[in-house]
């Protein structure tokens, strides 16, 4: 393997934005391995409404019938601290060796809040970042330390990211699949329909267990 992504987050729960996105960048770049990574205990994030297991369950259904280079890794899940990603990318690093090309998906809202994430300094020596652009949202109001970050390791050429190892950022536009979770989680709290936004397995699963409902031990 000369080559991966990691789409990390809370997946809470898995909706077809996720999933959109993630087929579009694998259709566009054909990276070897493309590793959906749900995290534990998010650090900047509110606590998850479902559970660790719950979270997990519902990922593996949402996969099932999507792209075959599609990968879960419950490294996070499974370490029981906090979801600090140079952590995470670390035992990656270690776990693939150093010339494997490692790349990071994440938001351009995720990317404003980079300063914020523990030694954040360290996560491009350790991977590339794959910066996916938001409907609404623009490079205005980056800190200056963002747009340094971008001056100093940008490239203009999306191959550059599954040939280098670490250090570099690519920026792309994967199409308007601006669902979001909390969003789907307060619909279905009112038993609001929302089967265009969540694949049919995951929905019926969601149901079955009864979770996002006021009262219910699936809200904390």
């Amino acid at each position: 393997m000369d080559n991966l992504i990691i789409y990390g987050g809370t997946f809470d729960p898995v909706h077809k934005g996720h999933l959109n996105i993630a087929e579009n960048i694998q259709h566009h770049f054909h990276f070897d391995q493309f590793i959906f990574l749900p995290c534990k205990t998010p650090v900047l994030k509110d606590k998850a409404m479902a559970t660790a297991t719950q979270r997990v369950e519902m990922l593996t259904l949402a996969l099932k019938n999507h792209n075959k280079s599609f990968t879960l890794d419950l490294s996070e899940i499974n370490r029981g601290s906090p979801s600090y990603m140079v952590s995470t990318l670390t035992h990656f690093r270690r776990r693939f060796g150093e010339n494997v090309a490692i790349t990071l998906l994440m938001g351009l809202d995720t990317f404003r809040q980079l300063p914020q994430w523990y030694q954040w300094e360290k996560l491009l020596s350790l991977a590339n970042l794959l910066i996916v652009k938001r409907p609404g949202l623009s490079d205005i109001n980056l800190s200056e330390e963002l747009i340094q970050l971008l001056l100093t390791h940008e490239v203009p050429h999306n191959n550059a990211i599954k040939t280098h190892p670490y250090g570099l950022i690519y920026r792309y536009d994967a199409g308007d699949f601006n669902i979001s979770s909390t969003w789907l989680r307060q619909q279905l709290e009112r038993n609001e329909d929302v089967s265009d936004y969540i694949p049919e397995s995951v929905l019926n699963y969601i149901q079955k267990n009864n979770l996002y409902k006021s009262g219910t031990d699936s809200l904390r």
